[in-house]
């Protein structure tokens, strides 16, 4: 290796480093209260933020002495700061004292990636005393600041009238003109007979509408409706903070929105220390839509919903095998429209192939079915041939597409040739050995038989050699194995998480089991819950500081979970909720019954091995 290599090795190392410590000064986690004073039974929400980011995973704060936390989830911002657009993502914890007096939370440690990022911190105090809410007045601000047409979203619909299973692009537009706005959610909207909305990450961009120019967040999907009918979009609504200078700093009303600050002001140095949220819900406008249903004139009995415009491309490889080899087919559908509903082409003419199950991926307007056949016989000369259907809701009809059959040869495999054993073969194994070499020299006959042994005793076949060979080579495969299984669960989380999840229900069961008789249901509910909580968040890899039931059952169903355990589930958290903080009365006989439903729940998962 040259000087001049090294050399440029070394810079490139240096600025590699250096990107990557700018990369994590600029991401800055801050630490936030919605409420500073409750009372005891009231709760308050804890969130930790991480500015510049979205991919942070939420940190586990650990346990706060008298202070139960429980994780909420994450909340993905946008922020408009003078017009320049900033990412970031809030991991909220719910904040529920145990007891009466002052509360430090923070600062707050977490290393990802490498970078360790510290936290401020936020003090809470709990009283016996309930604490007037502080009223805010949006709707005033509203007036004051004449914000109608300097802060709105609207909702645009890509079609008027669709038919069932159709694509519908939808385009939600946040449009803020000379306006510093933070924590800019997602937007939402409910609606029944329509298919999950999940919006992507916003679009940035400038328009220019009627003369002004609006700094805009475009957030896109695509919903399709699941069953006919006239129906109202909408309307969306977005939740943000408007941000606005404290009256202390400046009284002139134009100050608060100042576009010309100090160059030598950072993006958000001490911005919100000076500055004041009040949150605000925009709504836009409903937008009508018409879902027909697919025509039954002309339907094809093999139709299985695929609604778009699809291309169909049939491929088989390789063409020449031989008996009990594979031939692969690989079936792609390519186009534009809803790939949920494409499904597995129609394959005929599989006589004479041994079929498995296809394996099916989707990779945006693509989806393709790999399917493995092998021929059985030299008799399969052609792999099967495919069809395809869709309805095109831009024609209005059914289009069936045929591909294949491709012709292929087949060879007969290698046949071993087989063994005769039987009456001939020990004819003439005893034939040989009665040929015997009649030209031996005359041995004398020895007085002394001297030491036996037993024909064929060789000392590698003795029991004890063996044992004694075999004992290291179990020690050193034993040795392999342990440092293997250490290796995996220093290095696989999700293994190790497992682990924790199967170590914290044998011990939660077993302490269920010793406070069963307990003239105190809520001590038994406490166990309850902290075996719950310990063994779904281990097992589910999700953090296991007051994970709630809502995260709980999304987990589950992802990895299609039977829904009688999903119920038990809830099940269990609602008793454990009644037990430790309502006042009522739980028998032994609902104890036992609960600890059967979390016996189940740990039995079926774990059989399961999601």
């Amino acid at each position: 290796m040259t000087k001049k290599f090294k050399i440029i090795t070394l810079i490139c190392l240096i600025l590699c480093s250096a990107a990557n410590i700018v990369f994590a000064a600029d991401i800055k986690f801050e630490v936030s209260l919605d409420k500073d004073k409750i009372a005891i039974g009231e709760t308050a929400q804890l969130g930790l933020s991480f500015q510049g980011t979205q991919s942070m995973p939420a940190p586990d704060i650990g346990n706060i002495a008298g202070l139960e936390v429980r994780y909420i989830g994450p909340s993905t911002m946008m922020t408009v700061i003078n017009g320049q657009v900033s990412s970031s993502v809030t991991h909220m914890y719910t904040i529920l004292p145990l007891r009466v007096g002052k509360f430090q939370l923070g600062p707050f440690s977490f290393k990802y990636k490498g970078n360790n990022y510290t936290s401020g911190m936020a003090f809470l105090d709990v009283s016996t005393e309930r604490v007037a809410p502080k009223e805010a007045a949006p709707e005033a601000i509203l007036e004051k600041m004449n914000l109608e047409d300097r802060l709105f979203v609207t909702l645009e619909i890509g079609k008027q009238t669709a038919f069932v299973n159709e694509l519908i692009p939808v385009k939600v537009k946040f449009y803020v003109y000379r306006l510093n706005v933070s924590d800019i959610q997602l937007p939402v909207f409910s609606q029944e007979g329509f298919s999950k909305i999940e919006f992507k990450e916003p679009k940035q961009y400038r328009e220019n509408l009627n003369g002004t120019i609006y700094e805009v967040l475009e957030f896109a999907t695509n919903i399709f409706g699941t069953r006919p009918g006239d129906y109202k979009i909408g309307p969306a609504k977005i939740k943000c903070n408007l941000v606005v200078r404290r009256k202390a700093a400046r009284s002139s009303m134009d100050d608060m929105f100042d576009e010309d600050r100090s160059a030598r002001d950072s993006f958000f140095d001490d911005f919100l220390a000076r500055y004041e949220k009040h949150p605000l819900e925009l709504k836009s406008q409903e937008a009508a839509l018409i879902v027909s249903p697919l025509p039954q004139e002309g339907r094809p009995a093999d139709f299985k919903g695929a609604v778009g415009d699809y291309q169909f491309i049939y491929k088989a490889s390789p063409v020449t095998v031989k008996t009990g080899d594979p031939v692969t087919v690989r079936m792609s559908i390519n186009g534009t429209g809803n790939f949920n509903t494409v499904l597995e082409p129609r394959m005929d003419g599989i006589e004479g192939f041994k079929v498995y199950e296809p394996e099916v991926k989707t990779e945006g307007n693509s989806k393709e079915f790999t399917q493995v056949l092998i021929p059985e016989s030299t008799a399969c000369t052609e792999t099967p041939r495919a069809t395809f259907v869709y309805f095109d809701p831009g024609r209005k009809q059914y289009i069936t597409i045929a591909q294949g059959p491709i012709p292929i040869q087949v060879e007969k495999g290698k046949e071993e040739s087989s063994r005769v054993i039987g009456p001939a073969a020990a004819a003439e194994k005893a034939e040989e050995s009665e040929r015997e070499d009649l030209g031996r020299d005359i041995v004398y006959i020895k007085e002394s038989p001297g030491r036996w042994a037993a024909k064929g005793h060789d000392i590698y076949r003795a029991r004890t050699f063996l044992l004694v060979v075999a004992i290291p080579l179990v020690f050193l495969l034993s040795t392999y194995l342990i440092q293997k299984r250490i290796r995996k669960i220093k290095t696989d989380t999700v293994y190790a998480s497992r682990l924790n999840a199967l170590k914290a229900a044998k011990g939660g069961m077993k302490r269920l089991k010793e406070e069963q008789n307990s003239e105190d249901p809520k001590i038994f509910y406490e166990a309850l819950f902290k075996t719950l909580h310990e063994y779904l968040g281990n097992r589910l890899y999700m953090p296991t500081a007051g994970i709630t039931f809502d995260e709980v059952k999304r987990a589950l169903m992802a990895k299609e979970v039977d829904m009688d355990i999903i119920r038990k589930v809830r099940n269990l958290f609602d008793a454990c909720d009644e037990a430790r903080f309502a006042f009522l009365k739980t028998g032994r006989l609902k104890m036992r019954d609960d600890m059967k439903e979390l016996e189940d729940i740990i039995r079926y998962l774990e059989r399961k091995r999601i």
